[in-house]
């Protein structure tokens, strides 16, 4: 998910009388991600090293029910494979998330800047609860377990692929960093 697109997708049931808890989380308190409901609510957080939180929120709780929730994030960067030719310009920059209900965007922002190399690797990759530490303390405790039904989640990711523009690009700037020396 790192320097790449990704889209999220859950389809989930909200019982009478609501539903919260997590759906899927990678990380914790340190750096991380999860998309979960709170107060019935539809939440993505991105937490960035815990240095900042982007959160994307709907507006209300959802209603019982089927729903499917998404959460699309679109990367700005050209990816890891600049750093095959000693450039760090594709790792770690912006791009702009969308969380959707049901198939309308119910929350959209910007993210200035992503996490560019590691998630955390004393924390864990979670489906229905979170085993580790929370992506934001203000928002849950752990566990934090799934009170509706998920019946599938899905994460695709479409990694940048370098154009033959941007590899003569990033040749050309590599020679000119080792003319430099």
């Amino acid at each position: 998910m790192l320097n790449a697109s990704y889209n999220f997708k859950a389809e989930i049931e909200v019982p009478q009388g609501g539903a919260e808890g997590m759906i899927n989380t990678n990380g914790g308190r340190f750096g991380g991600y999860g998309l979960y409901l709170l107060k019935g609510k539809p939440v993505f957080t991105w937490n960035l090293l815990d240095l900042k939180r982007e959160r994307w929120e709907g507006p209300e709780a959802l209603s019982p029910g089927k729903h499917t929730l998404e959460f699309d994030f679109k990367y700005d960067g050209l990816g890891f494979a600049t750093l095959a030719f000693n450039s760090v310009s594709g790792i770690g920059r912006s791009g702009t998330g969308a969380l959707k209900v049901d198939g309308k965007v119910v929350a959209t922002q910007k993210m200035e800047h992503t996490v560019p190399i590691i998630l955390q690797f004393d924390e864990t990759f979670d489906v229905g609860a979170d085993t580790g530490t929370p992506v934001d303390d203000r928002d849950y405790q752990v566990p934090f377990r799934f009170t509706g039904k998920l019946n599938k989640l899905t994460l695709s990711i479409d990694r940048p692929q370098l154009t033959p523009d941007d590899v003569r690009r990033l040749k050309e700037a590599e020679a000119r960093a080792a003319d430099q020396r």
